[in-house]
């Protein structure tokens, strides 16, 4: 199992695969911490707290 969590650590989140492929994202956000992104299946995927922390985050002005 691997665990996760958004930037301030509020959403924590629980998967069940395996990771075969990672991802580096651009953004300067994720390039300063040196973030790395994966794809999971939705059944094997689960948020385990702040899920009523969670709303729509779209970058630059759409924020």
């Amino acid at each position: 199992m691997q665990t996760g969590s958004c930037h301030c650590g509020t959403v924590r989140f629980e998967v069940d695969s395996g990771i075969e492929e990672y991802r580096r994202c651009n953004c300067s956000i994720c390039r300063r911490k040196g973030a790395v992104m994966v794809t999971a299946k939705k059944e094997d995927f689960r948020i385990v707290a702040g899920e009523a922390n969670l709303s729509l985050y779209q970058w630059n002005t759409n924020t």
